[in-house]
């Protein structure tokens, strides 16, 4: 499974694309990178074509000081499917992985099999009151140095374990572990938070009723019920206009259920995926 850079829009993606067969496009949230769906990567390889970025301004793609909008990932990604050939991916994604995903099939849903999608990110509104202050902190024009500079290393890393995660901090998987010994000495693979931030407002299109077309793929919905980043209330408000075929909360999970329960998240998409054919 070796890495490689792919130009796009001049930008430099850095991407896992390995196996054969039908293709599954796997999206991280943000803040993460390709690795946090390792255990999806190693489950699902043997009988998949699986296509992982590191999405703009995360993991080893490029940096950028410009907002990271949701409308800018689509037409990113979907010039990057275009050069890698991908045809018809079935999506996975967490967080704004899955509002990319779901933005890109309302645009166009005949270039889309099938939607899984975690923990889908609303913006700002549906961030809990904690985590709307810090965003409003780091988004200061006057404060956003500074708070570039440390996220990374003080606020954030101190709260991982108590909002993330559902029952504290997993065992990382080792590929996760490399990458984060690589960017404890390599500052530059520090994440784009503050570029993600200025971004945030156009995400926030999901945290209101949106219009489903026709004839549109077959979508499985799912939530960390003990998310304490975006509530499970928000996964209800989604589920009333976006229907679902399968919607499951995920016991004893948080924001990030592919690495807190990776058996059961293997599982789910094992089934809605054997349902796909």
């Amino acid at each position: 499974m070796k890495e490689r850079l792919v130009l796009v829009q001049n930008r430099i993606w850095n991407i896992l694309d390995s196996g054969s067969g039908r293709p599954i496009v796997f999206l991280h949230n943000g803040g993460g990178n390709l690795w946090n769906w390792a255990y999806q990567i190693e489950y699902f390889l043997p009988k998949y074509r699986i296509i992982v970025p590191d999405l703009l301004g995360f993991g080893r793609s490029e940096r950028t000081e410009k907002p990271l909008s949701l409308d800018f990932y689509v037409e990113n990604l979907m010039e990057l499917l275009e050069l890698l050939d991908c045809t018809k991916p079935i999506l996975v994604g967490n967080c704004i992985g899955s509002s990319i995903a779901l933005q890109l099939a309302l645009n166009n849903s005949k270039r889309v099999r099938a939607l899984a999608l975690f923990n889908v990110c609303g913006g700002f509104q549906m961030l809990n009151p904690y985590l709307q202050f810090l965003s409003f902190f780091a988004s200061s024009p006057h404060l956003s140095k500074f708070f570039n500079n440390f996220n990374n290393f003080s606020i954030f890393q101190k709260l991982e374990a108590q909002i993330i995660y559902a029952k504290g901090e997993p065992e990382p998987h080792s590929k996760q572990k490399e990458f984060f010994q690589e960017q404890n000495i390599n500052s530059s693979l520090k994440s784009s938070l503050y570029p993600l931030l200025m971004g945030l407002k156009s995400f926030n299109r999901f945290s209101e009723t949106q219009f489903k077309p026709n004839c549109f793929p077959p979508v499985l919905l799912a939530w960390g019920e003990e998310n304490h980043v975006l509530n499970k209330k928000w996964a209800n408000s989604i589920a009333n206009w976006l229907k679902p075929d399968i919607f499951s909360l995920i016991k004893k999970t948080g924001h990030l259920p592919m690495s807190e329960d990776p058996k059961k998240v293997n599982n789910i998409l094992e089934n809605f995926f054997a349902d796909l054919a």
